[in-house]
């Protein structure tokens, strides 16, 4: 519309105009249901079988919005089980934080030194070992799988889901004494489900107890999450959602994954997850905790990437990429504010696409409360 305003028009039109648009614009903050979904339906383009859900927590308020419909024909619900992928690390990094806070590892300490043997000499570049805080920053060297290359990803899903199947611990453990780090430890990024599993499996030799018993005890059972469980392969026919790639159904690699991946749960379940997140829990303010940081404002908290966003205000972020599910985790703590999104789509460029709609949904909440306040 602006584009029809020119010098020409009387002054008295322009401020009519400018009356109109500004009366837009507060309409359209009240809109807040219908400005998230609208953002939304592009992901799924009413393609059956495909959906995506909302979760957005905003102090006392909660928004919750599901659409599409499920291959069995129902649509989708807050109780509808998705695979969370690497939001897993988020919880991985928060056990890290209790266990420094119990007293049981320390950020910066060799990490042979929980690997209770002397068969990993090779976890050290340059005199440099490994550590904690390069675990759970992606700085330690390790590569990003053991289970398949990228070589065998580029080969398709089938062929990188049929490796990951037949992969067990023993063999992880196996692959670690023999791993060569790509850099020294500390010095640069690289993406590493190894590294987030490897925390995983150290977290169970300091504790004595499994992982996912430890997922239960320190955090689920605290958020009151239902849903969030390892399901491994025990799990009912249509329990998990099944994901899509490139239209095409997908197995399930949560049951294959571990601390750097494997969780499954629901729109609720991370609604209180959220919350959590947003609570004052000593080990939660622990766990965001800047470990490393750029000269450009981003960085990395404990297993979160972090971005200060407004005036030196930090969030905290992570996606989620399975075979066929994609999902976007955002906590903005100064603003007391949460966005998850889920949706069983994935390609390359759909975490990105979840990742510019939560940032476009918080501009709405943003503006929605301050619509409210000013009508109040």
């Amino acid at each position: 519309m602006n584009r029809f305003i020119t010098q020409t028009l009387p002054l008295i039109l322009v401020v009519s105009l400018m009356t109109v648009l500004a009366s837009c614009k507060s309409y359209d903050a009240i809109n807040f249901e219908s400005n998230t979904k609208a953002e939304l339906i592009d992901l799924i383009d009413g393609n059956i079988g495909q959906v995506v859900s909302i979760s957005v927590v905003d102090a006392e308020n909660t928004y919750q919005y599901h659409l599409g419909t499920l291959s069995n024909g129902e649509a989708p619900d807050n109780q509808t089980i998705y695979e969370i992928a690497s939001i897993t690390k988020t919880y991985t990094g928060l056990i890290v934080a209790k266990a420094i806070l119990d007293g049981k590892v320390e950020l910066d300490k060799d990490i042979r030194h929980y690997l209770k043997n002397n068969e990993y000499k090779n976890l050290e570049l340059s005199n440099q070992y490994i550590t904690l805080r390069h675990l759970m920053t992606h700085t330690s060297g390790l590569p990003q799988d053991f289970a398949y290359s990228s070589e065998d990803k580029a080969k398709g899903v089938a062929v990188a889901f049929e490796k990951m199947s037949k992969y067990s611990r023993d063999n992880y453990f196996d692959d670690l004494k023999k791993v060569k780090l790509n850099s020294i430890p500390g010095e640069d990024y690289l993406y590493s489900s190894v590294g987030t599993n490897l925390a995983g499996y150290i977290l169970e030799s300091v504790y004595q107890k499994p992982f996912a018993l430890l997922v239960s005890e320190f955090i689920t059972t605290k958020s009151g999450e239902k849903h969030t469980k390892f399901r491994g392969t025990n799990f009912k026919p249509g329990e998990i959602t099944v994901g899509t790639r490139n239209g095409n159904r997908v197995p399930l690699s949560s049951a294959y994954s571990f601390a750097g991946g494997g969780l499954t749960t629901s729109v609720e379940s991370v609604t209180h997850y959220m919350k959590h997140q947003l609570s004052s829990e000593p080990e939660v303010a622990i766990s965001h905790q800047l470990l490393d940081e750029s000269w450009t404002g981003h960085g990395m908290a404990f297993s979160w990437y972090t971005d200060n966003y407004d005036s030196g205000e930090q969030k905290l972020y992570h996606s989620g990429g399975s075979m066929g599910t994609s999902s976007w985790l955002a906590i903005y703590p100064k603003k007391n504010m949460g966005i998850f999104i889920v949706t069983n789509v994935a390609g390359g460029n759909t975490q990105p696409k979840l990742e510019a709609i939560a940032d476009k949904i918080f501009d709405f909440l943003i503006a929605y409360n301050k619509a409210l306040k000013s009508n109040s």
